[in-house]
């Protein structure tokens, strides 16, 4: 389980980094082209999704991951320092609580599309946009069901293989040309296919709610998917005006309703009209140059952030060690060595014993020997008492069914043979 919230935290960083780069890129190198942005946040996208493919196998865990753990072990109820009762571990609280977040969200998910199928069953059918739906039909290829809802407060398009697109009461006081430009815009969206890419981020963010760069990537990908149709659409219509117009309409933020496209998302207005307002965008081959600038940035950092926080590192000894107890067992002895007189310790006729802390690790091994109680210093006898335990081997201790590093005392004792 810890090891899962180390993977977890390790992906969090890594994705971190990945966003904050991108959207460093786009500022710098002032990427405006929407298709350009559009590429860069799915490349982004697709390299989030790649990350956990992309781990290096049999590292040595980050400085996150053993902070991390020894976190974890403060905090399993060990001692009279622990936060957590006796019997919890903090790494199963945490994940947990992602996992619980996750279905919730994924209920939620269902539910709006549930509350979806009850808006499209009481939409109506509106034949008075006819003649516009025929036009766009026959200059896009696509064919879509056009249906006025008084429960929705902004176009959206639903369905993929049976696309519809809903419009709001008002649309039908609205100029001709207003009207042209919104149907266009979804018309737009059906050919495109941008439901399903709809879906995807909405099932994105449930997976990932806690993460709050990835409800960036979402964003960004919606933004850039409506600025690109915004354009498209004014290659269209040829009516920037009317355009406009019909964003403007829309201007208010709407009800966020689960599983459609969106006409004009929350905070998205000023950028979009912006767009619409600006003459002189920059030039092809420039936006192409600062787009691959961006996207070798992005491959850069995402390789840099798996080498600096991998996702899958191999424990090693020193990373959490725990005491019997609590759910922890001792090692078992299966090999034991008997200390060795030096010849000097004989003849000064020392006697006693000494006394050792040391870690069995998950292998049975010893390490990290320290003397607590030493006998003697200046005849060799406490070197002998660590070169003899360090040979000992056992069966390791286990917490949860599972090897685990243990800290233990041995008492290795010298006396003469009279």
């Amino acid at each position: 389980m810890t090891v899962s919230l180390w993977s977890l935290a390790a992906y969090a960083l890594q994705l971190a980094a990945l966003v904050t780069v991108a959207l460093a890129a786009m500022w710098m190198l002032r990427i405006r082209m929407p298709r350009h942005s559009l590429r860069l946040w799915q490349t982004v996208l697709a390299i989030a999704l790649l990350l956990p493919l992309a781990q290096p196998g049999n590292v040595e865990p980050s400085a996150l991951q053993v902070l991390t753990g020894a976190i974890a072990a403060a905090t399993i109820g060990e001692g009279p320092g622990s936060i957590v009762p006796a019997g919890l571990n903090l790494a199963s609280v945490v994940l947990a609580i992602v996992v619980a977040g996750i279905i919730a969200r994924l209920l939620w998910l269902g539910l709006g599309l549930i509350k979806l199928r009850s808006i499209l069953a009481r939409a109506a059918l509106d034949d008075g946009f006819a003649e516009i739906t025929g036009e766009l039909t026959r200059t896009l290829g696509v064919t879509a069901a056009v249906r006025v809802s008084g429960d929705l407060e902004g176009p959206a398009t639903v369905g993929l293989r049976s696309p519809v697109v809903l419009l709001p009461v008002s649309v039908r006081d609205m100029s001709a040309a207003v009207q042209r430009a919104i149907l266009c815009h979804e018309f737009l969206h059906v050919k495109r296919r941008d439901w399903l890419q709809t879906l995807g981020e909405e099932v994105w963010r449930a997976l990932l709610w806690f993460h709050p760069h990835a409800h960036v990537i979402a964003s960004q990908l919606s933004l850039a998917r409506e600025m690109v149709v915004d354009e498209q659409t004014i290659l269209i219509t040829r009516d920037r005006r009317a355009y406009a117009e019909a964003l403007l309409a829309f201007s208010n933020p709407q009800p966020h309703v689960i599983g459609v496209t969106p006409f004009i998302g929350r905070r998205t207005l000023s950028r979009r009209i912006s767009l619409i307002a600006e003459e002189g965008p920059m030039s092809h081959r420039r936006a192409i140059a600062s787009a691959a600038i961006a996207l070798s940035a992005c491959i850069a950092i995402s390789a840099a952030a798996v080498n600096r926080f991998p996702m899958f590192a191999t424990l090693n000894a020193r990373s959490v060690v725990y005491k019997p107890g609590n759910g922890v067992t001792l090692p078992v002895v299966v090999k034991e060595v008997k200390p060795q007189y030096t010849p000097q310790a004989m003849e000064a006729k020392i006697q006693g014993s000494v006394w050792m802390e040391c870690v069995v690790t998950e292998n049975g091994d010893i390490s990290d020997v320290e003397i607590t109680r030493s006998l003697d210093q200046e005849y060799g006898l406490d070197q002998a008492a660590i070169d003899a335990a360090r040979q000992w081997k056992f069966k390791p201790g286990l917490k949860d069914g599972e090897p685990v590093a243990v800290r233990i005392t041995i008492e290795l004792t010298f006396k003469l043979k009279k």
